[in-house]
């Protein structure tokens, strides 16, 4: 059954049913409008046919993929989602109808973000919002026939404006950090080297700060560990929370090396609190609790992290630099995407071809090696054929 609303600007809109869910088909001038429309809408959902709106609004389509979204992704993620949805499209797709925005209409909002002053990365996402708004209008909806943003891609304006999103670590500046941390151990608490822990941690599973700080020792079940909350902070302080979507729930392998430091780093983390009166146990038996027994603080952490790669000599880049390093050495080392895509916790494939694949020069070199030995052989191969016939 239609339901019809009149809304502040006199216009009226009418909302369908189909699979059990309510969503809108557009506003009409007036209530006769609405429910002829809904009619034919409501006959076509009945016979199975597609329901080409050609009076469905952008905004309309947009407030039906945010319910969506918001019960796929995080409080966090969906705020972001939401935002940039506000601040970026509907800008310049409000009150649009959803089947006359043409490619052109696409290609000159991207040729208008292109010139803003707004980092790649932050570029890159707002279209990515946007495809995924249209696909949702054509798979879901299924009010359109094509995707008009299929195959647009946000232009680099600076040749190395998008590397510089990116930053991660060679092997070697891996090593020369890690060696510093491991030789370095504190006055007072000794062989609970913390940091160090945590660097190595972190760039050996590529998790996620807020995943990483949130982890509990019951987390590790044999050479495997669980990933399934992360610590978020609140105007009310640091809150456990759920993970960034469905796909950041996961299991993934440790190698042997990480699994005996963790064991060393649990001992020693079990000596300095019998050993100290004044540090607890964390009551959530987390792995990377501080001297205090609570949870670390972002915050803390790189500024910490930050001193100590000035020390050792090595840039600082953040914490996520961990992450990216992470991915990057796996796929160096010749690991499918697919695996990277599932360690890391990304929901396609295609988030982490677009991250990573152009980023290292050694894959491209690796890549390239393969394609010469491949074709040299097969030269190799016809000019000894070509001799033996003379």
């Amino acid at each position: 059954m239609a339901t019809f609303r009149k809304l502040p600007s006199g216009k009226w809109q009418a909302r369908v049913s189909r699979d059990g869910k309510e969503f809108s088909i557009g506003t009409f001038r007036t209530k006769k409008e609405a429910e002829i429309e809904a009619a034919k809408v409501e006959e076509r959902i009945y016979y199975g046919q597609a329901l080409n709106d050609r009076n469905m609004l952008f905004d309309d389509v947009v407030e039906e993929w945010l319910r969506f979204k918001k019960l796929d992704v995080n409080e966090n993620s969906f705020e972001s989602l939401e935002r940039n949805v506000r601040l970026h499209l509907l800008p310049h797709f409000t009150n649009k109808r959803i089947m006359k925005i043409r490619r052109i209409d696409i290609r000159n909002w991207i040729e208008h973000h292109a010139k803003q002053g707004y980092a790649y990365g932050s570029k890159v996402k707002y279209l990515s919002t946007l495809k995924s708004i249209f696909h949702y209008a054509v798979h879901d909806l299924e009010i359109l026939e094509k995707n008009p943003t299929d195959k647009l891609s946000m232009p680099v304006v600076d040749d190395i404006e998008a590397d510089n999103d990116v930053k991660y670590y060679s092997l070697a500046e891996l090593t020369q950090l890690l060696n510093f941390m491991e030789s370095r151990k504190t006055q007072r608490y000794g062989d609970y080297q913390l940091y160090y822990m945590l660097m190595y941690f972190l760039s050996q599973t590529g998790l996620r700060i807020s995943e990483a700080i949130a982890l509990r020792w019951s987390d590790i079940n044999g050479n495997k560990i669980t990933v399934e909350r992360q610590i978020k902070k609140t105007k009310q302080g640091k809150v456990l929370s759920t993970l960034k979507n469905s796909s950041s729930y996961r299991t993934i392998g440790i190698d042997e090396e990480t699994l005996k430091m963790l064991k060393k780093f649990k001992l020693a983390q079990n000596e300095l609190i019998i050993g100290n009166a004044h540090i607890p146990k964390n009551k959530d038996d987390i792995i990377f609790q501080n001297y205090l027994g609570d949870y670390l603080d972002t915050k803390a952490i790189r500024t910490s992290f930050s001193r100590y790669c000035k020390r050792a000599g090595v840039d600082y880049k953040g914490t996520h630099v961990f992450r990216h390093t992470h991915a990057v050495l796996l796929l160096e080392a010749d690991a499918s995407i697919k695996f990277v895509a599932d360690r890391l916790g990304h929901k396609s494939i295609k988030t982490t071809s677009d991250i990573y694949l152009d980023i290292t020069e050694k894959i491209e070199e690796d890549e390239l090696k393969k394609f010469t030995a491949y074709t040299s052989k097969k030269t190799e191969s016809a000019q000894n054929r070509h001799e033996e016939f003379l």
